[in-house]
């Protein structure tokens, strides 16, 4: 499958509403790991790296994650995980309950990460993700090549 990569550098965010968020903490792994199985059934990442083990992902995205970058919305029914790879921060995870889709959470969620890092922060996004790549945009990611 195709990604196309993406790249934000730091400026300006829209504001959030108060308590929409919380960073991500190493209780949440469980439930990381259900939420990212529940939003990607059905779309084209479903298969999650390969193996349709959400908390395989959530296991492997701990061994580069940049947990003081990483947010979840409230309730965990949407999360914000960035990674921190060769020196680059990515935006490995945007993950929304089927049911909060459409809510701005994902967007909420990224936003929160994105106010904590003063750096670009690259996005690969699997080629068809529109909601993604509109979410992307939306923030001021804009497509790059590497």
């Amino acid at each position: 499958m195709n990604r196309s990569i993406y790249v934000r550098a730091p400026g300006p965010l829209p504001d959030l509403p108060p308590n929409t968020t919380r960073p991500i903490n190493d209780q949440d792994d469980a439930a990381l790991a259900d939420l990212m199985e529940r939003a990607y059934a059905g779309t084209v990442d479903e298969d999650l790296g390969g193996n349709n083990d959400g908390a395989v992902e959530i296991a492997d995205w701990r061994r580069h994650a940049a947990q003081h970058s990483s947010f979840v919305a409230a309730g965990l029914v949407a999360a914000s995980l960035i990674s921190l790879q060769d020196n680059e921060f990515w935006l490995g995870y945007v993950i929304t309950h089927p049911d909060w889709k459409g809510r701005g959470l994902g967007t909420a969620v990224v936003a929160a990460s994105l106010r904590t890092l003063d750096a670009p922060v690259f996005a690969a996004v699997t080629d068809g993700n529109t909601s993604s790549e509109r979410l992307l945009e939306r923030l001021g990611f804009t497509p790059v090549q590497r």
